[in-house]
């Protein structure tokens, strides 16, 4: 599918993850310095842990609004707390600098409750008849741009300024730029209330039993990834490997460029082979993890996070498509935000397990991450089976 045969909404929407993508960095700049002002890995992933945990009951009752709220209200929101959050990380200097990375963390998990309206607002906008070929180009276009920005950046903070108030410059930076692109989703996006407009019936049936191995799949694949966090590889780089920020970014961008790779042999796949390509990423993926488990040489580490990205992208395609043909678009904000809030509920201490984890040893995360990955390779040969 070329670019030109989206739909605009669609372009304009995978254009603003582009845009966005090189705020992410915070995910690695944040923990990065936090361990550099002197907190250890297992009280990083505490503090992680306790901001999670505020506030989990909320996702479903998101859901149910934004049923009949426009959704555009509900990712500019993300933005903002995004802003909100930055602001707080580059205040975090001196007595206060605890709590103000305390609040700022948890204004960022707040906002991950609304994420649900992402896949819900992709639901709509992308072509239903070749939603693989629109989920491609959703990947694509922002690794490209974290290919570009996150070296740039790792490089200013492992080399020319590596200080830690050259972190909170870069969270205040960031706070300003995700600010701008507030303005970019009332104007671009287009306006959607997921609710019946023909009909007096306001509340969603939904069949869950059809969701049933999807649900479990997707909980342990979460859960599997929750105790290899953002956390856990900044650790692991900096600890196993001696590295600084620039490696990491490093690190990253291999990732992205992985994805890249994989788009193209994803684009060649037919649909119907979509759960042999969630077995056969699954399996690429423990392979990368493990090499990461065992390499002791960052290059070789690189070539590892580059594998491992190019199985689960295989995961990220056809999960999400598997989800998609179940899901109907009058159901999309309630069962997103169901599946985002069992998510929360199951993985709420996973950054106190991982700083656990990662305290004993910088490898077990990871070893933790692959050993579940692998428990869902029968669950996606019974959806299969069912299909």
């Amino acid at each position: 599918m070329k670019w030109s045969e989206l739909p605009v909404e669609a372009r304009r929407y995978i254009i603003y993850h582009t845009l966005i993508s090189p705020v992410l960095i915070t995910w690695y700049a944040l923990p990065y310095y936090l361990l550099k002002t002197g907190y250890t890995v297992l009280e990083v992933g505490i503090v992680f842990t306790v901001a999670q945990v505020v506030g989990v009951p909320v996702t479903i009752a998101l859901g149910k609004v934004f049923t009949q709220v426009d959704i555009r209200k509900g990712l500019a929101t993300i933005d903002i707390m995004g802003v909100a959050s930055l602001i707080f990380f580059s205040l975090a200097y001196g007595p206060l600098a605890p709590v103000m990375v305390a609040v700022g963390r948890l204004i960022d998990e707040a906002s991950g409750y609304f994420y649900f309206l992402y896949p819900a607002y992709e639901r709509v906008i992308y072509p239903e008849d070749r939603m693989k070929e629109a989920l491609t180009w959703h990947l694509r276009l922002p690794e490209l741009s974290i290919i570009i920005s996150y070296p740039v950046l790792g490089y200013i903070l492992g080399y020319l300024c590596g200080e830690p108030y050259c972190f909170r410059y870069l969270f205040l930076f960031l706070a300003m730029y995700e600010l701008a692109l507030v303005p970019y989703v009332f104007l671009f996006f287009k306006p959607i209330v997921l609710k019946h407009e023909n009909s007096k019936e306001t509340r969603v049936h939904i069949n869950w039993r059809k969701y049933c191995v999807y649900v479990v799949a997707d909980v342990i694949f979460m859960l599997a990834w929750s105790l290899a966090p953002a956390l856990a590889l900044v650790y692991l780089v900096t600890e196993r490997f001696s590295g600084n920020m620039f490696h990491i970014a490093l690190v990253e961008a291999f990732i992205s460029i992985a994805t890249l790779v994989s788009l193209a042999v994803i684009d060649k796949i037919p649909e119907p082979r979509a759960f042999w390509s969630l077995q056969v990423g699954t399996l690429i993926t423990i392979a990368g993890l493990l090499t990461m488990v065992l390499t002791t040489e960052i290059p070789v580490l690189m070539l590892a996070a580059f594998v491992t990205r190019f199985g689960d992208s295989f995961i990220f395609v056809f999960k999400r498509t598997w989800l998609y043909s179940m899901m109907g678009r009058h159901e999309a904000s309630v069962v997103s935000a169901v599946l985002s809030s069992i998510r929360r509920v199951v993985t709420v201490v996973s950054p106190g397990i991982a700083g656990a984890l990662a305290y004993v040893d910088p490898r077990l995360p990871y070893i933790a991450c692959l050993t579940l990955l692998a428990v869902t390779i029968p669950l996606y040969r019974v959806a299969q089976l069912r299909k």
